[in-house]
């Protein structure tokens, strides 16, 4: 989808982050977990917040790239207006699953609210899914 190899490397390098702190994260309640296992599952609420934050990000960056190398129109930069201009020029796996989440997390951090990490795991998985469908990352 993308044809900048520069930036293609760089949002693989991004994403490879979010894989790695969603790692951390759960090695990080398991570990509670064992010691602690009443406040665990709070913790995972918490913690799995951060690895969907960079995981909105890398989506946000690869609709920008796309965008800028003409795929689709739009000025705006905020991820949902991204999403909604690029519904109709881009292959979507689930474009409505993925715009209902951007639009949760929008409505949430207004909030400060943070989402379950049931949520946070499924959300992630379903921006990876994409960008694997995308051929930004490999499965």
């Amino acid at each position: 989808m993308l044809a900048n190899l520069n930036s293609l490397t760089t949002l693989q390098a991004e994403w490879h982050g979010v894989i790695r702190m969603r790692e951390h994260v759960r090695d990080l309640v398991i570990s509670t977990f064992a010691v602690d296992a009443i406040r665990s599952p709070s913790l995972a609420n918490i913690l799995y917040n951060l690895p969907l934050v960079l995981a909105f990000e890398v989506l946000k960056q690869v609709l920008l790239q796309a965008r800028e190398e003409g795929n689709f129109i739009d000025c705006q930069t905020q991820l949902g207006d991204l999403i909604d201009h690029a519904k109709t020029s881009l292959p979507w796996i689930d474009w409505q699953h993925l715009r209902e989440s951007v639009k949760r997390r929008n409505e949430d951090s207004s909030d400060c609210r943070l989402f379950g990490d049931v949520q946070c795991l499924q959300d992630i998985a379903n921006i990876e899914a994409q960008l694997i469908a995308w051929g930004i990352i490999s499965a």
